[in-house]
């Protein structure tokens, strides 16, 4: 599986059916059009893959479980804010 079609699998289960891509691609990208970019053969960065990954991971749902064939990396955590962990 390729890195987009990676981030598509995560945004597909962060999504979970009830969010729309163009909100999650706001939120994300700050480009209410790059996911359906991604789903028509478009591409993005390292860089924002990355980034895009990581806030996924910070902001992933509880309750929803994270693709298992997909590496996750360690939450963030922003000073002064619990960690989702914590919760």
């Amino acid at each position: 599986m390729d890195q987009v079609q990676q981030l598509l699998s995560l945004i597909d289960a962060f999504g979970n059916g009830k969010m729309a891509d163009a909100t999650i691609s706001t939120r994300l990208f700050n480009d209410g059009k790059r996911i359906g970019i991604l789903r028509n053969g478009g591409d993005i960065g390292t860089r924002r893959f990355v980034t895009a990954v990581q806030w996924l991971s910070d902001k992933w749902p509880a309750g929803v479980e994270w693709p298992p064939n997909i590496e996750r990396p360690v939450p963030s955590v922003v000073a002064g804010e619990p960690s989702e962990a914590a919760e």
